[in-house]
C-alpha cells in the first residue's frame, strides 16, 4: 500500500515560498508553476513541497526584473543549458544598467548647466573616404528599448553564419532606414563585414563620408541623436548632398565605442581622412 503523498494548500505554499496566493495563480496562468492538483469540486489548489525550489526561483528571477517569458525558458533548461541563459541575461541587464548610468550623467550635466541643451559632438565631425565592403545583413524592425539586445543577438547570428569569411580587419554597421525610438521602429539592417564577395548578401560601394565619435555617455538613445543631426546637417550644408541613410559603426564589438556616419557626394573642403578603416 502506498503512502499518501504530501500536498500543500495554495496558502501553506505560500507561506512555504514567500510569493503571495495572487502571484501563484499568475504564474500557473503562464504555464510556469501549475498546481500537483486542483479538487475539481472546490477549485482548491494544492503543490507539493518539492515544488518550492522553482517557485523561489522564479521569485528571485522576478526580482531581478526577467520577463516571465524568458523565466520560462529557465525553467525549462537545465545544467550549462540554465546556466548560458542566465549569464545571457545578466550581461544584458549589466549593459542596460551602464546605459541608464550613462544616460543619467548626462542628463545631469546638460541639465545642471554643465553643458547646453542640444550641445553634443557637432564640432567632431570629419570626413573619410572609405573603400568598398561586402557584407551579410539581417533586417530588423525594433524601438529603441529593445535596439540594443537586437543589435547584438543579430550581429552574433550573423558572425557565426559568416564562420571564417568574417572579415575581422572591419567592423560592425547598423544602418537606419528608417526612425527608431520609443514608439518608431526603423527597420534597421545589422551588417556584419565578409571577406568573400561571393558569398556576401551585399556590398557596400566604395565612397564619402561625414563621421563623428560618440562619446561614451551618449551611446544610446536619445542622446546619441545629437550624433546623427552633427553629420545629417555636414552633408547637406554647401555643395554636399547625403547619400543613403545614416548608419552607426561599432568599434572593435565594443557596444560603447561608435561612430555615426553619413555617405555624401560633393567636394569638401576639410576631407581629412582617406583610410577605408574607422
Amino acid at each position: 500500500m502506498s503512502e499518501p503523498v504530501e500536498r500543500l494548500s495554495i496558502g501553506e505554499f505560500s507561506k512555504l515560498t514567500w510569493l503571495s496566493p495572487k502571484a501563484l495563480r499568475l504564474y500557473e496562468r503562464r504555464g510556469l508553476l501549475r498546481p500537483d492538483l486542483v479538487d475539481e469540486y472546490t477549485g482548491y489548489r494544492y503543490y507539493l513541497p518539492a515544488q518550492a525550489d522553482a517557485a523561489q526561483l522564479i521569485a528571485l528571477l522576478r526580482r531581478a526584473g526577467m520577463p516571465l517569458a524568458r523565466i520560462g525558458a529557465v525553467l525549462a533548461a537545465t545544467g550549462e543549458d540554465r546556466a548560458a541563459l542566465l549569464d545571457e541575461y545578466r550581461a544584458e541587464t549589466v549593459r542596460a544598467h551602464q546605459r541608464a548610468v550613462a544616460l543619467l550623467d548626462d542628463l545631469a550635466s546638460t541639465r545642471g548647466g554643465n553643458r547646453p541643451a542640444g550641445d553634443g559632438c557637432t564640432t567632431g565631425v570629419r570626413s573619410r573616404e572609405v573603400a568598398a565592403q561586402a557584407f551579410l545583413s539581417r533586417t530588423v524592425r525594433t524601438t529603441a528599448a529593445d535596439l540594443p539586445a537586437h543589435i547584438e543577438r543579430s550581429a552574433a547570428a550573423l558572425v557565426d553564419r559568416a564562420g571564417a569569411n568574417f572579415d575581422r580587419s572591419s567592423h560592425l554597421v547598423v544602418v537606419y532606414h528608417g526612425e527608431v525610438s520609443w514608439e518608431s521602429d526603423g527597420p534597421i539592417d545589422v551588417r556584419v563585414p565578409v571577406v568573400n564577395v561571393s558569398l556576401a548578401d551585399g556590398v557596400e560601394h566604395a565612397g564619402s563620408e561625414f563621421f563623428v565619435e560618440v562619446p561614451f555617455g551618449e551611446v544610446q538613445f536619445p542622446t546619441i541623436l545629437r550624433s546623427f543631426d552633427a553629420v545629417r546637417d555636414a552633408a547637406s550644408q554647401g555643395a554636399h548632398c547625403p547619400v543613403g541613410p545614416p548608419r552607426e559603426i561599432y568599434l572593435d564589438g565594443d557596444p560603447f565605442r561608435c561612430q555615426v556616419a553619413q555617405r555624401f557626394e560633393g567636394t569638401t573642403p576639410w576631407m581629412d581622412e582617406t583610410s577605408g578603416d574607422p
